[in-house]
């Protein structure tokens, strides 16, 4: 059953070294393969250059999707929950979009059993801001475990103009 009433068929993902023709390909950082349904899904490693290439492909997914006016708010979600299972669970992982409507949840699975914890940030410190991020650009998030680690997961809704 579907907790988040997203699609979550996890059997049909498309790694992101694969090819649009199925071939494997050395090169990770390939285009998106959004597919018709509203769902996009990469397999990405835990490397430096991971969040810029996935705020890349979540701009490219939205854009498919004519929900373009969501790609800031997705792509500063994106990159926070990203950069956290490159540098926290040390992880490669799976970038998962999932359009409903005009909203969109998205899901990043890494192979790491520890949650994500807020951290007290001062003026001054470099790191800590990441969940207070991920809180205020996103309707809702969470965490859940996933077999072999844990899913964070979050939805954004498109703002209607005043």
């Amino acid at each position: 059953m579907n907790r988040h009433a997203y699609p979550s068929d996890r059997g049909t993902r498309h790694p992101a070294t694969s090819q649009l023709d199925g071939s494997a390909r050395a090169n990770p950082f390939i285009p998106p393969l959004v597919r018709d349904g509203g769902e996009a899904c990469w397999d990405l490693p835990a490397a430096p250059e991971t969040a810029s290439v996935a705020r890349r492909l979540v701009r490219e997914a939205l854009a498919t999707w004519d929900l373009s006016g969501l790609a800031d708010d997705v792509a500063v979600v994106v990159s926070e929950v990203v950069t956290n299972a490159v540098v926290h669970a040390k992880s490669a992982m799976t970038l998962s979009l999932y359009r409903q409507g005009r909203s969109v949840r998205g899901e990043v699975v890494d192979h790491s059993p520890v949650w994500p914890t807020p951290l007290p940030a001062g003026p001054n410190e470099e790191h800590g801001r990441g969940l207070a991020i991920v809180a205020a650009y996103s309707e809702r998030w969470g965490v859940d475990p996933a077999p072999d680690g844990k899913i964070v997961w979050f939805v954004c809704v498109e703002r209607r103009a005043p």
